[in-house]
């Protein structure tokens, strides 16, 4: 259920009016805000051979290495020279999916969820987290950026989103 309220300011002679929405929803409802375009696909039984994760399913760990491929670039300060810089895309994103990794860790050292409940809330985050790096993902980043001391909020919001298949 979203209520709208409108509420007027005087800053000069005329009143100002600012519509103001709150989103009540309950825990039970999920709201989508955010939408995305998700290009990456399961990997084949073929690819997973190949990768070796103490803490993930080769799957989580697939797309984990996939995100820190994507998400760290390291470039060239002066073309010709051999000192390189690291450049993070999206820190947003990029931050709060750290935040949620320590915090998924924690809990499962604590005992407060399963091993594989972790996985896949963090194989969603990872999911969304790749789509939404050729996404025009603006209002996602402030979301993230507003609530990057609680972890609860940055999993949540990563839940708001609706990953649609390119495919």
């Amino acid at each position: 259920m979203v209520l709208q309220a409108t509420a007027s300011f005087a800053t000069t002679n005329e009143p100002v009016k600012e519509n103001v929405v709150y989103n009540t929803t309950t825990s039970n409802e999920t709201a989508t805000k955010w939408e995305f375009y998700s290009a990456h696909e399961d990997p084949s039984p073929e690819l997973l051979e190949g990768i070796t994760s103490n803490k993930y399913s080769k799957r989580v760990s697939y797309f984990y290495d996939l995100f820190k491929d994507t998400y760290v670039v390291k470039e060239e300060v002066v073309p010709g020279d051999p000192t390189r810089r690291t450049v993070i895309r999206k820190p947003e994103i990029y931050n709060a999916v750290k935040s949620i990794e320590k915090a998924l860790n924690k809990s499962v050292k604590k005992h407060e969820i399963s091993e594989k409940e972790s996985e896949q809330l963090f194989y969603h985050v990872l999911k969304v987290s790749l789509a939404a790096i050729d996404s025009e993902s603006d209002s996602f980043e402030e979301s993230l950026d507003a609530h990057r001391k609680d972890t609860k909020a940055l999993l949540a919001l990563f839940q708001q989103v609706n990953l649609k298949d390119l495919y």
